[in-house]
C-alpha cells in the first residue's frame, strides 16, 4: 500500500506552514506583565547618584468667586547613596527663601514666590522620582491588570499595558466619602519591559456630611530613563482639581531630573 505524503499537495503544504508559524508565534509572544514585572525587579539599583532637580509650581486655590493664584520654582540638588537620600539646598537658594519671607511680611499674596513651591516637594515626590521601580511595584499591589497591545509612543513602538484601580483601593480614610469613582493606569515599556512613560487618570465625586459634595480630577505623566542599573522618573507632570460646596483647588506642578552631571 502506497502512503501519500500531505506535504506533496500545495494546499496541504501552506495549511502545515501557516500552522507551524502560528504555533512559532504564540510560543515566542512576551507577556508585556511578566516582561514589565522583571525589568522593575532589575531597575532597584543602589548606587550612589546626584542629580540636580527641578520643581514647578502653578495653582489656585479658595472660593469660587475669589481664587488666589500661586507660582514657585526652585532647583536644587538630590543625592542618594551609603547614608541615604538628601536635598541639597544651594546657599543662594537659602537666601531667596529668607528674602522671600521677609517679602511676604510686607505682602502676603505673593503669587510668584519659591517659598510656594519649596513646601509642595519633599520626600513624598522625591522618592516617586528617584525610586520609580519600587513606587510602581506599589501600584501593581494595588491596581488590576487590564490588557496589552502594541502602541506607538512618540514614533517608537512599544507595547502599552493598561491597569485599573477599584474603589475599595482608594485610602480607607477617604473611601467612606467616595460614591463614583474611576481610576486607569497606562504604562508603555520597550522590548525588554523597561517603562518608557506612565499615564495615570483618576476622577471621583462624593458626598461629606450628608450636605456637602465634592469632584476630584487628577493626572499624572511620568517619563523615565534608565541609568546604569537604576530606572529614574526624569519628568513628572502632575494635575490636580477639587471643588466643593464654594471652594476649588487646582494644582498644577512639573518635576524634572536632570542627569547629565
Amino acid at each position: 500500500m502506497q502512503m501519500t505524503n500531505p506535504l506533496s499537495k500545495p494546499g496541504n503544504a501552506a495549511i502545515v506552514l501557516l500552522w507551524c508559524l502560528f504555533i512559532l508565534s504564540s510560543t515566542v509572544k512576551a507577556d508585556g506583565l511578566a516582561d514589565f514585572r522583571s525589568a522593575l525587579q532589575r531597575l532597584q539599583s543602589t548606587d550612589p547618584i546626584v542629580v540636580n532637580a527641578q520643581f514647578k509650581l502653578f495653582g489656585r486655590s479658595g472660593e469660587n468667586d475669589e481664587l488666589i493664584e500661586r507660582e514657585g520654582l526652585i532647583n536644587l540638588r538630590l543625592e542618594d547613596g551609603v547614608d541615604g537620600l538628601h536635598a541639597v539646598y544651594s546657599p543662594e537658594l537659602i537666601a531667596q527663601l529668607h528674602a522671600e519671607e521677609l517679602a511676604k511680611i510686607a505682602d502676603e499674596n505673593v503669587k510668584n514666590s519659591a517659598l510656594n513651591a519649596v513646601g509642595q516637594f519633599e520626600y513624598w515626590e522625591w522618592r516617586e522620582l528617584l525610586y520609580p521601580a519600587a513606587q510602581l511595584e506599589l501600584v501593581l499591589g494595588r491596581y488590576h491588570f487590564a490588557g496589552e497591545k502594541q502602541a506607538v509612543l512618540n514614533g517608537r513602538q512599544t507595547r502599552q499595558l493598561t491597569f485599573r484601580m477599584p474603589k475599595e483601593k482608594i485610602e480607607k480614610e477617604f473611601r467612606k466619602y467616595v460614591k463614583k469613582y474611576k481610576n486607569h493606569l497606562q504604562v508603555w515599556i520597550d522590548e525588554q519591559g523597561v517603562p518608557i512613560a506612565s499615564q495615570l487618570t483618576e476622577k471621583g465625586s462624593g458626598r461629606i456630611f450628608i450636605v456637602i459634595g465634592f469632584t476630584f480630577q487628577n493626572s499624572i505623566h511620568t517619563e523615565y530613563q534608565q541609568h546604569g542599573g537604576r530606572l529614574l522618573a526624569v519628568k513628572r507632570e502632575v494635575k490636580d482639581e477639587s471643588s466643593g460646596a464654594t471652594m476649588q483647588s487646582q494644582r498644577h506642578f512639573i518635576s524634572t531630573l536632570d542627569i547629565g552631571n
